[in-house]
């Protein structure tokens, strides 16, 4: 398609008529998917600055086309461009002033980019994408930010922490003090983070992990939702780095039984988790 077409298509998507911008924004999609699809980087800019505008369509279709568009999008312009997106994005995700749809549009447009990501951009949008979530989750006060930031942490984490090796003792600082947080959400979402960081972790950082964790749970004075999460630690790190854990396995047994003994009348769940634990071990470290 030539440019000009390209460009009346582009007109259509800013349309203040719905119908219009929906079947533009689907024409968009089909160009884009082309193996053909080749434009200059004025294009470029021009193509990013239309999607990251339909991005926060009212319509509800239309967005939802425009995550499409994105995904492949990031993969047929150049770096910069794509970064560019990445970054507008993720500012979305961190701004406690945006929104609460904006930002979940946003957080899905992250994650689509996180799913199609490979090569030199995979390095470069991992790399800003886990900075950015970062200083999203130490925005203390704000739950919404904290939680989307480290839903979408734990998925970078997950597919390109072994390209993060310069950021794991941060990441690591920033996420152990989230296990004490008194908001249930945050402890999960913190403790899926380090569980997906630990396979690509160092052995003396992997090591200084387990013993936060162990050395909170022989403290002994957790409250019993913080005790739970812990104990819930301890079965995540192990089934992430399986062998790795050996090393600790003779201080962690007696200490998660003991919780399973001592949990509270009542407690069921906290003594559910501590016995899951205590059966699970043995497998994951063989």
């Amino acid at each position: 398609m030539s440019v000009a077409a390209i460009n009346l298509i582009l007109d259509k998507v800013v349309s203040k008529d719905k119908d219009f911008r929906y079947m533009a924004t689907s024409d968009l999609l089909n160009e884009l998917s082309k193996d053909s699809f080749r434009v200059d980087q004025d294009l470029e800019r021009k193509l990013c600055n239309v999607v990251a505008v339909q991005l926060e369509d009212q319509s509800g279709d239309i967005s939802g086309l425009a995550v499409k568009c994105l995904g492949v999008l990031v993969r047929k312009v150049g770096e910069p461009q794509a970064l560019g997106l990445v970054q507008s994005l993720c500012d979305k995700v961190t701004q406690p002033s945006k929104k609460v749809p904006s930002r979940d549009i946003a957080s899905i447009g992250l994650k689509t980019v996180i799913e199609v990501a490979s090569g030199n951009l995979a390095h470069s949008a991992a790399a800003m994408i886990s900075s950015k979530m970062l200083q999203g989750v130490q925005q203390k006060e704000t739950f919404d930010v904290i939680n989307d930031s480290l839903d979408i942490l734990s998925e970078v984490l997950a597919k390109f922490g072994h390209l993060l090796l310069d950021q794991h003792a941060a990441i690591v600082q920033t996420l152990l003090p989230y296990l004490d947080d008194s908001r249930h959400g945050i402890r999960k979402r913190a403790l899926h983070c380090i569980g997906a960081l630990a396979p690509f972790l160092s052995d003396p950082q992997l090591d200084a992990v387990v013993q936060h964790n162990l050395s909170q749970l022989q403290g002994g004075k957790l409250k019993p939702d913080n005790a739970r999460s812990y104990v819930q630690g301890v079965g995540m790190l192990s089934r992430a780095v399986g062998y790795r854990f050996g090393r600790h396995f003779q201080a962690a047994v007696p200490l998660v039984i003991k919780y399973a003994q001592q949990a509270a009348e009542g407690d069921d769940e906290l003594r559910e988790f501590a016995l899951q634990v205590t059966m699970s071990l043995p497998c994951h470290i063989v």
